[in-house]
């Protein structure tokens, strides 16, 4: 009899439990068969609501516009190292790294004494010369010398002009000027040294304009238009409003499969903006 209970108190056991997990599933399919709508095709043509048009949809919010930038440096609109065109001993530098130059502008004197001697010499010369072609003249015309020494005067008189002007032109280039208005980066030479064809005196850059350069992919071209203009930041100053022009549109790609884009940017006062300065130019 033991045996036979110790065999069927687990067997009831796992009835009930059957049983309990029947009922309550019973129960759930009941509550949720209430919650499910029951379509009548009696009734719910009236009380079913109706779908909303298109028209009534709330409208989507509009896509943002999408903002393109390129990184790109600014460069120098114009840079040069100025060199003497003749030879000479440098007696005098008027400027020093960070001055400020205008067009014309001396920079650099040369020892021009020899010179200045010359040219006195042969401005004596022409004024003898032009005593004898007076001279001559007068007495050509009375017959009293022979019309070919008043040539040969004149002619004297001709080279020496052409002497003169020839030293007063070497005397002009013994003056260092500069070419363009900019700012001196670099001196090179001081007072005392030697100046020859070919050899750097002064470094000077003109910022008064700059060039921005970006790189950009060949999907990108389309975006950029030849003498259109562009909006320009520069990581430095970001307050500074700035727009440039697309002067140079790359034809050939660099080694890294990038075509180089150039903008002509003005300066505001010729000195905030910096050659050398990151910047980007923004495209909504």
């Amino acid at each position: 009899m033991k045996k036979t209970l110790r065999y069927l108190i687990p067997i009831l056991l796992l009835l009930g439990i059957f049983a309990a997990i029947a009922i309550t599933l019973k129960r759930n399919k009941a509550t949720a068969e209430e919650r499910v709508y029951q379509y009548d095709s009696a009734t719910d043509s009236i009380a079913k609501p109706m779908a909303a048009t298109p028209s009534d949809a709330p409208a989507a919010p509009p896509a943002e516009a999408a903002t393109m930038q390129w990184t790109g440096t600014f460069d120098p609109h114009k840079e040069t190292k100025i060199s003497a065109d003749v030879q000479g001993k440098i007696t005098r530098v008027m400027v020093d790294a960070g001055s400020t130059v205008t067009t014309g502008q001396p920079l650099v004197q040369l020892d021009d004494a020899l010179l200045q001697w010359q040219l006195k010499g042969v401005d004596v010369q022409i004024e003898g010369l032009e005593a004898d072609v007076n001279r001559y003249t007068i007495l050509a015309k009375a017959d009293a010398v022979q019309g070919v020494q008043l040539e040969k005067a004149a002619l004297g008189l001709k080279a020496a002009r052409v002497q003169a002007n020839t030293l007063r032109a070497q005397l002009a280039k013994t003056i260092i000027r500069a070419p363009f208005a900019g700012v001196v980066v670099a001196k090179l030479n001081e007072a005392g040294g030697f100046a020859a064809p070919g050899v750097p005196l002064i470094q000077l850059v003109d910022i008064g304009q700059l060039k921005f350069t970006i790189n950009v992919p060949e999907n990108d071209l389309r975006h950029f238009r030849q003498g259109a203009t562009y909006a320009i930041t520069a990581d430095a100053l970001p307050d500074l409003s700035l727009s440039g022009k697309v002067v140079v549109v790359g034809s050939k790609s660099n080694m890294a499969n990038l075509f180089p884009m150039q903008f002509l940017v003005q300066n505001p006062d010729r000195t905030r903006l910096k050659a050398g300065m990151f910047g980007q130019v923004t495209i909504q």
